[in-house]
């Protein structure tokens, strides 16, 4: 039996090890997403969470991941956790 693959968003903002260390522990695959076109072909995201959400949005825009991040959820049957 194959093990899920959970693609985890590292955006350089929250704990991602921290949520790493979560994922593995649970027993689950881990891809990291370090680039906004690999969010497409994502099963399942995981999205480490920043006390601040301005400053969160800022990067997530500056980096070019916000339009892939709302297309892929705008489908509303894809697995996603924003923490």
């Amino acid at each position: 039996m194959s093990s899920l693959k959970v693609s985890l968003l590292d955006y350089g903002a929250g704990n991602v090890r921290s949520v790493r260390n979560a994922i593995l522990a649970c027993g689950y695959e881990i891809e990291d997403i370090t680039d906004p076109s690999q969010i497409a072909s994502a099963k399942v995201i995981i999205f480490p969470g920043v006390g601040s959400y301005g400053s969160a949005m800022a990067v997530l825009r500056e980096k070019g991941y916000d339009a892939p991040l709302r297309e892929y959820l705008s489908g509303r049957d894809k697995p996603f956790l924003g923490i």
